[in-house]
């Protein structure tokens, strides 16, 4: 799911008991914090977050950063979530959040049928009963022409009448209010179902042990009717939230603030999860990372937004077991895949020379993966990572490695090796490659144009800023991606969930069927054959044949080339220390806004 802005389950499973090799995150300087340290806790004061760059959406139908579920916990909610907790183990099965309780399950597997929660309402004037017929709308939204949906797959593979109602929204202006809501309201999901105003009934097309975690997605939120009045994904969409959550946002400048203050519908005797401690929110935006660590430091802000702690200050963090500072997750848990290179295979540069194999593969072999785990601070939270998957997730291959370089350092002469091999002499490819000018992305950037060179490449960089268009600008513009905007660009990605998660990497980054506006499959790649194993993995009947499927697509991704696997990362977050019950949640790779808590508040 998710790239960093810089940011499964039901049966036990051969899923489950490789997430059982996952620790505890229970160390100080390195973790998530003990409860007995953090004290009680009390509410009230405004809690400040302060960062550089915005969200890339406030729409649930299109938001897909950590920074903007970290933003989204306070003002949506799902049909389940996952629970604020002391330990990874306890955060990874979703539990109930507008339901009231887990869904009840057809004998054959595929009708779910779900009550929502009295007393869960919008703050619309006057408020109202979140219901059945907004989660419908909600997951209606998800395929609007004008912003879809990141990962589609998750519902047009899942949901009865899901492909073809999309089929057809494809077909509607994209620019035009009017039509995206007329669709909306006149055709149906043969799958989605209100019964009545709190019996929400969804019928899937075949058995699907991960629906719940889907379900738990910012995506599946429900949406209020009045979301049919903006284009999705648009500006005036964003100025007019409306929330279900315990927080509002009162105010909003782009790329610059949120205020958020309490929501006066929202009832804690309606919300099992999210607590809402304090009374307000700040986010301000605009700063820089050393920048943000010095205010945390000095306590004038109190929790990190998008950005994590510099790099030359996080081993001395660690060895003096700062309070402040939260790694998760603990021990030799490295789910994050960050940074991984994507590859444009539509570009026309060069003569469309990222097309041929070979050349994909002197790519494979031309990064230096050490010193990129170097620049965003050595093995305290980083490790080369030389497959698709990493370990705690479905689909690993153990040792695997099929590009092996020593010691993760590039093997130049083996890139020019298979350059030549596809006929071109070194400096005769030029690359484009964007990066952020965000936290250590600059650096990394040289790192890579370094690397490149030596192997037989040119790289042009191409600064991207403000940071949160990175993706929305470039990876994720199908038009940007034809005209040649970029060739490759380092990105990151974020399981959408941990346990029973083959579909949660696989199917987002490498379905080709779903590709366009907002795709995560950034280059295109579409193969008949990923496709199928795709297709075979989701529809076996055992976890077991399901894992050996996912680990023939990851060597399938792998031995196409379609991306450059560089590292696995934890991620390391600071706060101040009034801030308290401040835990890393793998979710949003932050703390839980909506449960921590200030000390002399």
């Amino acid at each position: 799911m998710r790239h960093r802005n810089h940011r499964t389950y039901v049966a036990v499973s051969v899923a489950a008991i490789a997430l059982l090799t996952l620790s505890a995150c229970g160390s100080s300087g390195g973790g998530n914090k003990p409860a007995a340290n953090q004290g009680t806790p009390t509410k009230g004061g405004t809690l400040k977050l302060y960062g550089e760059g915005d969200v890339d959406y406030l729409d649930t139908a299109d938001g897909y950063y950590d920074v903007t579920y970290t933003l989204m916990r306070a003002f949506t909610r799902q049909l389940y979530t996952y629970p604020n907790a002391t330990t990874l183990q306890a955060q990874i099965d979703p539990v109930p959040d507008l339901a009231t309780s887990a869904p009840t399950i057809s004998d054959n597997g595929t009708v779910y049928t779900i009550q929502l929660r009295k007393g869960a309402q919008w703050d619309t004037q006057p408020a109202r009963q979140v219901t059945a017929e907004d989660a419908v709308r909600g997951l209606k939204r998800l395929c609007n022409p004008a912003q879809p949906t990141g990962a589609p797959g998750y519902f047009t593979n899942t949901i009865a009448g899901m492909k073809a109602y999309c089929a057809g929204f494809a077909k509607v202006s994209a620019s035009s209010v009017s039509a995206i809501k007329n669709y909306i309201t006149q055709h149906d999901v043969s799958g989605l179902k209100a019964v009545d105003d709190t019996t929400l009934r969804i019928t899937l097309t075949r058995p699907a042990t991960d629906f719940v975690n889907i379900l738990a997605l910012p995506f599946s939120s429900p949406a209020p009717v009045e979301y049919l009045h903006y284009l999705p994904g648009s500006a005036q969409q964003a100025q007019h939230t409306i929330s279900d959550g315990p927080y509002t946002i009162s105010s909003y400048v782009p790329g610059k603030s949120y205020h958020l203050v309490r929501n006066p519908a929202w009832h804690a005797s309606s919300d099992p999860i999210r607590h809402a401690y304090v009374n307000a929110i700040d986010v301000t935006m605009g700063g820089n990372e050393q920048g943000t660590q010095q205010q945390l430091q000095a306590g004038t802000q109190d929790m990190d937004w998008d950005e994590n702690v510099p790099t030359a200050q996080l081993a001395a963090l660690s060895r003096s077991n700062d309070a402040g500072l939260v790694i998760g997750p603990s021990g030799d848990n490295f789910i994050t895949i960050n940074p991984y290179i994507a590859i444009n295979l539509q570009s026309p540069n060069n003569n469309g020379a990222l097309k041929k194999l070979k050349v994909r593969q002197a790519l494979e072999y031309a990064f230096n993966k050490t010193a990129v785990s170097q620049v965003y601070g050595g093995k305290l939270i980083s490790q080369p990572l030389n497959q698709i998957i990493p370990g705690g997730s479905v689909g690993n291959v153990p040792n695997y490695d099929p590009y092996p370089t020593p010691g993760n350092n590039g093997d130049p002469a083996k890139a020019k090796s298979l350059l030549a091999q596809a006929g071109y002499q070194p400096g005769q490819i030029t690359l484009k490659l964007p990066y952020r000018t965000t936290t250590v992305h600059p650096q990394v950037a040289q790192t890579d144009q370094a690397a490149l060179q030596a192997a037989g490449f040119k790289v042009k960089l191409i600064a991207v800023n403000p940071a949160n268009t990175f993706y929305t600008k470039y990876l994720q513009n199908p038009t940007a991606s034809r005209s040649g905007a970029w060739d490759i660009a380092e990105a990151g990605w974020i399981p959408d969930w941990l346990g029973n998660n083959g579909r949660a990497v696989i199917e987002p980054l490498f379905d080709g069927r779903g590709y366009g506006p907002g795709s995560t499959d950034y280059g295109d790649y579409n193969s008949p054959q990923m496709n199928a194993l795709i297709d075979k993995a989701l529809a076996e009947s055992s976890s077991s044949a399901a894992s050996a499927d996912w680990q023939a697509a990851a060597k399938l991704a792998m031995a196409d080339a379609v991306i450059v696997p560089i590292g696995a990362q934890k991620v390391a977050v600071f706060h101040s220390s009034r801030v308290k019950g401040c835990y890393f949640n793998f979710f949003n790779e932050n703390c839980d806004v909506t449960n921590v808590w200030l000390s002399g508040s």
